[in-house]
């Protein structure tokens, strides 16, 4: 069965900001990157891009630890993305997207088991995995650190 998500954008006074509500509730500013020193409240789609396919690698392989029974006291990323625009068409995309996710978990932690269930985690996201076939590249590397 399929599950819709939502989200809705709309012009606002400011020059080049919309403002997007996601799911009904949540909202958000967002206007092209350049501008957005002149809008402390606002990001980019590049970001929430960015941080919409490492936040959902970030989710699973935290549901994946713990479903795992694997203690961990803390999971960061650290997410970047190589832009670039054909000079002769002026076409613009992602290149490539780097995950460096970072898991602390105690001294007897499993090191196979957790980096098994990294892969998995990164294998099962779905919105890193609208990427695939694409000309995007997902790199991601998982450091793990001993409490």
């Amino acid at each position: 069965m399929a599950k819709t998500f939502t989200a809705k954008l709309h012009k606002t006074d400011k020059e080049k900001v919309h403002n997007i509500t996601l799911g009904g509730n949540k909202t958000t500013d967002v206007c092209p990157p350049p501008d957005m020193d002149k809008h402390d409240d606002a990001t980019s789609p590049h970001h929430l891009f960015l941080s919409s396919i490492g936040g959902c690698v970030n989710l699973v392989f935290d549901i994946a630890l713990q479903k795992g029974h694997i203690e961990f006291s803390n999971i960061t990323s650290e997410i970047s993305g190589e832009y670039v625009t054909d000079e002769d068409t002026q076409r613009s995309a992602f290149e490539s997207i780097s995950i460096d996710t970072t898991v602390i978990v105690p001294e007897d932690a499993n090191e196979k088991r957790i980096k098994k269930l990294f892969d998995m985690a990164k294998d099962n996201c779905p919105i890193g995995n609208c990427l695939i076939g694409s000309c995007v590249k997902l790199v991601t590397n998982l450091n793990i650190e001993y409490e």
